[in-house]
């Protein structure tokens, strides 16, 4: 059976769904790679969240794919300790938006996937042997990504020899919409210690990512959760009146990454650009990941809304339409990319010198409003 399409999207991540359901928008006729009706049933509790901020909301939004009730938090106020007590505090005005969005991963997965079984120019390749034609493959499979690395594309990996520890925890007291961020210097190594609140802001449940060495997370995976709460709570320097772990916990390596290249073409007719995680990966420190992937499906959809409007003359192969998303994207990513590594770097350095200037820089961040403007623009808030 052949059947001819115009976009065809490997993944079945955030970004890959919804770069089907903008594009079905577009009157593109869109196929999915996998069958979503193999996913299984989401956890009940869950400790994957994400922090969106206000272009990610939209692009959710305009699909009609934005969470509501419970399974969004507004993020109000942001507080960073550093080591020897530097501080750092971020809340807006009362009469502004929130910092980001706190979203349960399971929750917009679902959204997502309803909303793609509605669309009748979306199909999922159910049979096995289906002869797939699309002049455009958007390959959206995350940082492990199979098709990238057939088409042997070159993959900067740069290590931070820390994984990341995730749970979720009841903390005794509402958060009221407040994350907190600890940069600590062990004995082991550095590490960051991230609670984001979750549930709704009247909730206590908040998401821990915590990023440590790789060994120390390794050990942390066979410890009980009231090892585990033990160990947050002196982390945290017994903020919490009764904190417990109630959420399953995961772990995975950290680095940053980033292709060299976003396009190319398997013929004149037939192309392929990365979005999302395929393309580049940060330190979770500022929440950016998916935010940034967001930003390749918005900057894709307005290249082909550009051949539609004004330029429908275009193949939706075309290499320069495509050397467009690819240059733009390319530009907004690098400064996110640098931004986290930098501050990663920074707070790993072990250096006593560089420990004392970054202490003395959190204070002057701290003091001069217009500084912390622009660290929450980088953040992407």
């Amino acid at each position: 059976m052949e059947k001819k399409i115009d976009v065809l999207i490997k993944g079945q991540g955030v970004v890959g769904l919804a770069a089907a359901l903008h594009l079905s928008q577009r009157r593109l006729e869109i196929a999915l790679s996998t069958d979503l009706t193999q996913q299984g049933t989401p956890p009940k509790q869950d400790a994957r969240y994400y922090a969106l901020n206000k272009s990610s909301k939209e692009i959710l939004e305009a699909i009609d794919c934005w969470p509501t009730g419970s399974d969004v938090t507004e993020l109000r106020e942001m507080q960073i300790f550093g080591d020897h007590e530097s501080e750092l505090s971020f809340a807006p005005d009362r009469m502004k938006m929130p910092l980001a969005w706190i979203v349960k991963a399971s929750s917009l997965n679902i959204k997502l996937v309803e909303k793609i079984k509605l669309q009748p120019n979306i199909t999922q390749a159910l049979h096995e042997g289906q002869n797939i034609q699309a002049p455009l493959t958007l390959i959206c499979e995350g940082k492990h990504s199979a098709m990238r690395k057939k088409l042997g594309v070159e993959f900067d990996v740069k290590p931070y020899e820390q994984s990341a520890y995730a749970t979720l925890i009841e903390t005794g007291s509402p958060h009221h919409g407040k994350a907190l961020q600890w940069f600590i210097d062990n004995e082991s190594g550095p590490e960051i210690l991230g609670l984001l609140p979750c549930e709704g802001n009247g909730s206590n449940k908040m998401s821990v990512i915590w990023s440590m060495p790789s060994q120390k997370a390794s050990e942390y995976q066979k410890k009980t959760d009231i090892e585990i709460a033990v160990a947050i709570d002196e982390m945290t320097k017994h903020q919490f009146p009764n904190l417990k772990v109630i959420g399953p916990s995961a772990v995975w390596p950290l680095s940053a990454s980033k292709a060299k290249q976003w396009i190319g073409h398997w013929n004149t007719d037939s192309a392929w650009a990365l979005l999302g995680d395929s393309a580049h990966t940060v330190h979770p420190l500022a929440g950016m990941g998916l935010n940034l992937g967001l930003g390749d499906v918005a900057e894709m959809v307005k290249t082909l809304e550009l051949r539609h409007e004004k330029e429908y003359w275009r193949k939706l192969s075309d290499r320069y339409l495509l050397r467009k998303y690819e240059r733009a994207r390319k530009t907004d990513i690098l400064s996110a990319w640098l931004f986290c590594d930098a501050i990663q770097r920074l707070f790993s350095h072990p250096s006593s010198l560089v420990k004392n200037l970054r202490n003395k820089g959190l204070h002057g961040v701290q003091k001069f409003s217009f500084i912390k403007s622009f660290f929450m623009l980088q953040a992407g808030s």
